[in-house]
């Protein structure tokens, strides 16, 4: 499957506030979109395609990441295994806040597209459970770092690479067009603030999620990211997060 390009190290590890001249200044609670042409009153669905974006390049890595452990190697596994169950909960959270406040909303305002949101449905239904067999098969992983559950787990990251891919393929062509006609703004942030909500609690993960999302996105997008979060989570970003994430990146990956 294709992978989002990685952001080389310099670009990953520079301030988030170098951005254009034209681009607007991160202050608490200023909206902003990520087109400033944007109709203010339509969701901008190019949000949904950044986060996207993150869940390509890390489903896409994962599975030459988990494939190269040694076997045996119990604190290579260790750090892969936390990589991959962090990773796996951000796409869990993110899939379970569209089922139960984003999907109903779109089959109400649009019933001619039943079938459409059934398959949307479907395919969670499908990612879901290769969610649960990983984290099964990571436990275990993570305890003895044997060959064989080591390429159990990496053919199931290859499947949850090709359905997700196939899922967000047909969510960005299909459906979110449909949301930015049809759906509030209101609505539109519901799931995306109800995933946030149940995100890990602890500091470390916040902040890594933060960076697997900003890596990949265009400075405006960069910008508008940080803008939804609180002014303290911004600066312990600047001050902190950039250079946690760099190494953990560099960790992870054996870069």
């Amino acid at each position: 499957m294709g992978v989002t390009p990685i952001a080389p190290c310099g670009a990953l590890l520079r301030p988030a506030g170098r951005i254009p001249a034209d681009s607007p200044s991160l202050h608490e609670g200023t909206p902003m979109q990520i087109d400033p042409s944007a109709p203010a009153d339509k969701p901008e669905t190019q949000q949904m395609i950044v986060i996207h974006k993150a869940l390509r390049r890390e489903f896409g890595l994962l599975p030459g990441i988990v494939g190269k452990v040694a076997g045996g190697d119990t604190a290579r596994a260790g750090v892969v295994a936390d990589h991959t169950k962090l990773t796996l909960r951000f796409l869990h959270e993110h899939h379970e806040s569209e089922d139960r406040l984003l999907w109903p909303v779109l089959e109400q305002r649009v019933p001619l597209e039943r079938s459409l949101v059934e398959t949307m449905e479907a395919q969670h239904t499908v990612v879901a459970d290769l969610i649960a067999s990983l984290e099964a098969e990571l436990a275990a992983w993570q305890a003895d770092a044997s060959a064989a559950a080591r390429d159990r787990i990496t053919g199931l990251l290859t499947r949850l690479d090709a359905a997700l891919a196939e899922h967000l393929d047909a969510e960005e062509t299909s459906v979110l067009p449909l949301i930015h006609d049809n759906l509030t703004v209101a609505e539109w942030d519901a799931p995306v603030k109800d995933a946030a909500s149940n995100m890990p609690k602890d500091l470390r993960s916040r902040l890594m999620l933060a960076g697997m999302v900003i890596e990949s996105a265009t400075d405006r997008e960069r910008v508008w990211f940080l803008n939804e979060l609180p002014a303290p989570a911004r600066l312990l970003w600047k001050l902190a997060g950039i250079r946690m994430y760099g190494r953990y990146v560099r960790t992870v990956r054996g870069a």
